[in-house]
């Protein structure tokens, strides 16, 4: 009997040890599986932050390309316009030049048919001193005027030589402004790809709603910590800019559209991710559009920011502040004074999960309010 009783509280002692190490085993391996969530974790945010920055640098990339392509096509066309007035020149040259050789063409051609004798032969015949007087003026005349007739020949030739230079000249800046404009082309459509291959790695990582909420809240704290680092000096220089505080108060219901197009979103509406909400409007436009300051102001924003891309921001005074984002080229920087109306960037393309088109806002004292209130009314 003790024998069995022995043996009984042997297995249940090897049965508890047997449970304990069991129960170790597991926590073990719940660490373990913690530890490599932690992992995975730290190296998909380290991998976003590196997609980010590629995202920012390839950004600026197409923007400064896009705007070296619009100086080119500037240059391009007043180059067009200087090879037609070359052309123009020319032709009057040549029709000049023809004129003036038909008029030396008549008049020898006229000489020959009325066999006048040489100078000196009416010289050597004349008696009368009126008569030879009169010859010797009317000689005179004949000659200068032939002389005359030369020389505007010759100086045609000159000029003529002088404008073909010019032209052949102004064709080789016409090819070689061609060419890198081409060149231009193959390395926005290289860093475009890149980019499109950016956000299409981006949009991956975050496809999930909590990872895209977490983006929004981000993006929502990087805009919030910028605004707040540019109204502090604009705090200080308030004072200096009167005449612009008041005029951009006294302006709600009548402020330019940056561009014209359809809202897709409207401010305050739910943006289908917890309790967000557009914090601005977005406007629908195709890439590439103009896109003009609402109303006069100084830059104190012009670059890429998360969630935002390429964007713009002008300071009104009073804390007044608008918003231009998501653009394909920055055609302004910080220190800019644009007027309303001047153009500030040309629109991008769709970014991270957005619609193509302009995301617009307007804050004060770094709070959002509604741009509807303000812009202008649509015909």
């Amino acid at each position: 009997m003790l024998y069995r009783l022995t043996f009984l509280i042997l297995i249940s002692a090897c049965t508890t040890l047997l449970a304990e190490e069991s129960s170790q085993q597991k926590l073990q391996n719940v660490k373990t599986e913690i530890q490599s969530l932690n992992q995975d974790v730290s190296k998909n945010k380290a991998s976003q932050t590196e997609l980010f920055k590629q995202l920012k640098q390839q950004s600026r990339a197409v923007s400064n390309i896009n705007k070296t392509l619009l100086s080119l096509e500037q240059e391009i066309k007043q180059q067009d316009d200087e090879l037609k007035r070359l052309e123009n020149k020319l032709q009057q040259q040549h029709a000049s030049h023809s004129e003036q050789l038909n008029a030396l063409n008549q008049q020898i051609r006229s000489s020959y048919i009325h066999g006048q004798p040489s100078f000196l032969k009416i010289l050597l015949n004349q008696h009368d001193p009126a008569t030879l007087s009169r010859s010797t003026s009317y000689f005179h005349y004949f000659h200068q005027a032939r002389q005359q007739q030369l020389m505007n020949i010759s100086h045609i030739l000159t000029n003529l030589s002088q404008d073909q230079k010019a032209l052949f000249s102004a064709q080789k800046t016409q090819q070689a402004l061609y060419s890198k404009y081409q060149k231009k082309q193959r390395a926005l459509q290289s860093q475009t790809d890149k980019r499109q291959a950016t956000l299409k790695r981006l949009d991956a990582k975050i496809s999930g709603q909590d990872s895209r909420l977490v983006f929004l809240h981000e993006q929502e704290k990087s805009l919030h910590s910028l605004l707040n680092s540019l109204n502090k000096p604009a705090a200080k220089t308030a004072n200096k800019t009167p005449s612009l505080r008041s005029s951009f108060a006294k302006r709600a219901g009548s402020l330019t559209w940056p561009i014209n197009g359809k809202i897709l979103a409207r401010y305050g509406s739910s943006r289908n991710l917890g309790k967000l909400t557009w914090q601005g409007i977005l406007i629908s436009t195709p890439p590439g559009k103009n896109i003009v300051a609402s109303a006069s102001g100084n830059v104190v924003f012009a670059d890429w920011l998360r969630g935002f891309g390429l964007l713009v921001i002008i300071d009104h005074g009073d804390q007044y502040m608008t918003l231009y984002g998501n653009n394909e080229t920055l055609l302004t920087q910080v220190g800019d004074s644009v007027s309303t109306g001047d153009l500030i960037a040309q629109s991008g393309d769709k970014g991270i999960r957005q619609h193509a088109g302009l995301y617009f806002e307007i804050r004060h004292k770094g709070s959002p309010t509604n741009p509807l209130k303000w812009l202008s009314k649509k015909s």
